[in-house]
């Protein structure tokens, strides 16, 4: 492996010892530091003449992981000679993580040179979609890529329990589910590249993909580009991500141990996400406009049953409350106009998913 898992002393010895490291804070528990960890890999394997990479494990060394700020994982951070040089949580693609690594090793990007081959088919992103895409070209006799920009499976890698997709008596997680899509394309011949799409050029008979790793052309290009999680669009909201604010109760619960948040919505991601923080916080409190849950009722009666999970109806969040960090929110009843306030230690945003199209 390319990756090298650390202690804390081997840490103190890797920082000091006049070599510039990457470290990745991480935990076996996160889903999305597992979906990054085959970018980090690549990566670690093409900068491997550059940075010694290493990861660390919060939840066997949380001394470190206190001392060295850390507040959500994954977090990397590059260090020099006792000093880190720049951090990033939770890159969202291949580029961004690479760009983070130029960038704070001050280096010139450099433009990745691309033979120029025409496939038949390119598959932009790498989903339950975008796979089976590329496995019926595949079949066919097509000379086919898929186009992913972080790791197999898009959202359903950061899903904790898929228990509604046939052929898994026990449930899978999504990122294994992702790696077997990914694996099963491959018997027949389906290339993927971890690369993020830039733009498109779709007219004429051969089209172009501007990569971060440079141009592809094809045949026939497919758009699967999924979805990303819709914002509440309150102000202050950006500034809070990972200081109060997260999208993915399984990535981020754990750090609510014993402690209060809010869920935002009423649908089948909200009700999920409600259940798996019962499991960890103290109490958990739904906030929905409506007056009863838009989720399918096999999620109610679990729900109801639950001793520490509350119900605000018929309110949507207005402001976030906070100083460096959220301390709570405020709410207004829809009907009534009313306005209250509300202490918690975190919020999940789980109001539904917005089309990633924005290349179209």
């Amino acid at each position: 492996m390319a990756v090298i898992n650390i202690n804390r002393n081997q840490f103190e010895e890797m920082v000091h010892s006049g070599k510039t490291v990457l470290v990745e804070f991480s935990a076996p528990w996160c889903v999305y530091c597992r979906r990054l960890a085959p970018a980090l890999e690549s990566v670690a394997e093409e900068y491997k003449d550059t940075l010694v990479f290493t990861a660390v494990n919060i939840d066997d060394e949380p001394e470190l992981a206190e001392a060295e700020a850390i507040e959500v994982v994954p977090t990397l951070l590059i260090y020099h000679s006792g000093q880190a040089l720049g951090s990033i949580i939770a890159p969202e693609s291949r580029a961004q993580l690479v760009a983070f690594i130029e960038e704070t090793l001050q280096h010139q990007t450099q433009e990745a040179t691309t033979v120029q081959h025409i496939y038949d088919m390119i598959v932009v992103g790498g989903g339950p979609g975008g796979y089976t895409a590329a496995l019926y070209a595949a079949r066919a006799g097509m000379n086919t890529v898929v186009l992913e920009k972080l790791s197999a499976g898009g959202q359903m890698a950061l899903t904790e329990q898929i228990d509604n997709y046939p052929g898994f008596e026990d449930g899978i997680d999504g990122f294994s589910l992702g790696e077997k899509m990914k694996r099963g394309t491959e018997r027949f011949g389906v290339e993927t590249k971890l690369t993020e799409v830039l733009s498109l050029e779709l007219s004429g008979f051969i089209k172009k993909a501007v990569t971060s790793e440079g141009p592809m052309y094809a045949k026939t290009i497919v758009l699967a580009t999924g979805a990303g999680p819709r914002e509440l669009g309150v102000d202050g909201e950006q500034e809070l991500i990972g200081k109060g604010v997260h999208y993915c109760a399984a990535c981020d619960g754990m750090f609510y141990r014993n402690k209060t948040v809010v869920i935002a919505g009423g649908g089948n991601t909200a009700a999920a996400d409600a259940l798996i923080l019962s499991r960890i916080c103290k109490k958990v409190i739904v906030v929905h406009r409506r007056d009863t849950l838009k989720a399918t009722k096999i999620y109610h009666e679990p729900l109801m049953k639950t001793e520490n999970i509350e119900f605000l109806w018929d309110n949507e969040i207005v402001t976030l409350l906070h100083n460096e960090k959220l301390t709570g929110i405020r709410t207004r009843n829809v009907k009534t106009g009313e306005e209250s306030t509300l202490a918690c230690d975190g919020v999940f945003v789980s109001v539904g998913r917005k089309p990633s199209t924005e290349l179209v």
